[in-house]
């Protein structure tokens, strides 16, 4: 096995086996490329071809990433429940054409990311904090993050807490309350631009969450869209070119 360790300008390079699958990973300061022979190549997703992305949140959970286009602001993209990165390709794909540099990632205990056990298993805002930290060591020092019902409401706790801050949020039908993501009591917290968006005729209640959410946040610049129907989270971007411009607009204003 070879790794390229790169830490603070310095540069050292171990030399082992063949390299077969590159991966990215993060240690202490350094970010560690990884290049690993073929007897212990980690598993791909089918939905992207190029590379895969590894790295370590802060309670040291493995992470699954996959990285589009090449500007220089960033966007890091979280999914919801029950899915994974390939949620957002199309998507990703989309803002990467318009000049962002994308960064779709999988939470733990979801597509190649760990599992973890409760309660290690839920903590999802540490996830989207170590991909924004990942962002910022590739020099990419503008990131908004935009999240998708579970992605949402932890992307709002970790713009809470996240040092030096994002650029903005953008939360798509999230749940003010999802297992421990406490989205609602972190939002007077908040002092980034958020655009809250969700649907009006979303089940449980998801437009009256997004309301709530837009209520509390202490953010001096916060928009609330409830649109027709009953998209929930992703697929409001989905279907209307409407959502899309409010949501990229954002983007490129804040």
């Amino acid at each position: 096995m070879a790794a390229t360790f790169a830490c603070r300008g310095a540069s050292h390079l171990v030399v082992g086996r063949p390299m077969i699958a590159l991966a990215f990973m993060s240690v202490g300061a350094c970010l560690v490329s990884v290049s690993a022979p073929a007897s212990s190549q980690l598993a791909a997703h089918t939905c992207v071809k190029g590379k895969e992305l590894r790295l370590r949140a802060a309670d040291g959970t493995r992470l699954a990433a996959h990285t589009f286009g090449s500007g220089e602001t960033a966007v890091v993209l979280a999914h919801g429940n029950g899915s994974d990165l390939c949620q957002w390709v199309p998507y990703a794909r989309r803002l990467a054409g318009r000049g962002f540099f994308v960064l779709a990632f999988d939470f733990r205990g979801h597509g190649l990311s760990q599992r973890r056990r409760y309660p290690i298993s839920e903590r999802f805002a540490a996830d989207v904090a170590a991909v924004v930290k990942l962002t910022r060591r590739l020099n990419k020092r503008e990131v908004h993050l935009i999240g998708s019902s579970l992605g949402g409401s932890a992307s709002l706790v970790a713009a809470a807490n996240v040092v030096p801050p994002v650029a903005s949020v953008v939360s798509l039908s999230a749940p003010a309350h999802f297992r421990r993501q406490q989205a609602l009591d972190v939002a007077p917290r908040l002092r980034v631009p958020v655009l809250y968006v969700a649907s009006e005729d979303e089940p449980v209640s998801i437009a009256d969450d997004a309301r709530a959410l837009y209520q509390a946040t202490g953010s001096a610049e916060k928009q609330l869209k409830i649109v027709p129907g009953r998209r929930h989270g992703l697929r409001i971007l989905e279907g209307t070119s409407e959502a899309r411009a409010l949501v990229e607009d954002f983007l490129r204003t804040h």
